[in-house]
């Protein structure tokens, strides 16, 4: 397993690189980057116990997001979508729709309980107990982009799964972030 260690080490030493860089926003295309390698983690921590995807369009890369924001919403659907079970899958996806970007994390597991569907914001964190990922992204994207943006919590229509949904301004490479 000493190729798994090795590939482990250097995933963990590129992650801990980025949290620690200075830049508060980054191009989705890297966010993307680190996401995956905290994917790969998890796939050899599980054995591989579920599948992932990420499917961004060439023309949304270069939209800046606040670092950090995708590996929390997939943590959770990994301890809370896909715990327990045998076989699952997560899926990332980003699209634009009026000048807003939407980057969704599905999955096909266990689904939300009823009290945490709907608009993240304004949520007691108390009552996010369990969740602090996303309380800590939906906070973030309140505090950089407004009322209008944040977190939303959805079952899958078909009710194997759950729906996370972010929402936030399109702003380019070179363009201010805010």
């Amino acid at each position: 397993k000493v190729p798994q260690v090795a590939l482990m080490s250097t995933n963990l030493a590129d992650i801990l690189r980025f949290c620690i860089s200075p830049e508060e926003f980054v191009p989705l295309r890297r966010e993307t980057e680190i996401l995956q390698r905290y994917m790969e983690i998890q796939k050899i921590r599980l054995s591989g116990e579920f599948t992932f995807q990420i499917q961004v369009p060439e023309e949304l890369e270069d939209c800046l997001v606040p670092k950090m924001i995708l590996q929390p919403l997939v943590e959770n659907a990994i301890l809370h979508g896909l715990d327990g079970l045998d076989r699952g899958s997560i899926r990332v996806t980003a699209r634009e729709e009026a000048g807003v970007l939407r980057i969704i994390v599905e999955d096909d597991g266990r689904g939300l309980p009823e009290t945490m569907l709907g608009a993240y914001a304004g949520r007691d964190r108390a009552l996010s107990q369990g969740h602090l990922g996303l309380y800590n992204v939906d906070t973030i994207l309140l505090k950089y982009y407004g009322a209008g943006y944040g977190l939303y919590l959805d079952n899958r229509p078909d009710g194997t799964g759950a729906v996370v949904t972010a929402t936030l301004p399109i702003r380019r490479e070179e363009e201010t972030p805010c």
